[in-house]
């Protein structure tokens, strides 16, 4: 019988070789969360996505 954990790092080495990845924690790249928050602008109302914090988006930003 065969162990799932014997499974999950099967399909892991399969998964980084069709990737040309060659350890897992490169895996790890792919769990990650993005930093980008949307935003809309107070000035005006454009929405964007940023990971400062500012509530203007960049044109406004140079006006100011």
């Amino acid at each position: 019988m065969v162990k799932d954990t014997d499974i999950d790092k099967e399909f892991e080495a399969l998964l980084k070789g069709k990737m040309g990845w060659k350890c897992s924690c490169s895996l790890d790249i792919i769990d990650k969360e993005s930093t980008l928050k949307s935003v809309t602008c107070k000035n005006c109302g454009k929405v964007f996505k940023t990971n400062r914090d500012t509530d203007f988006c960049f044109k406004c930003e140079n006006k100011h």
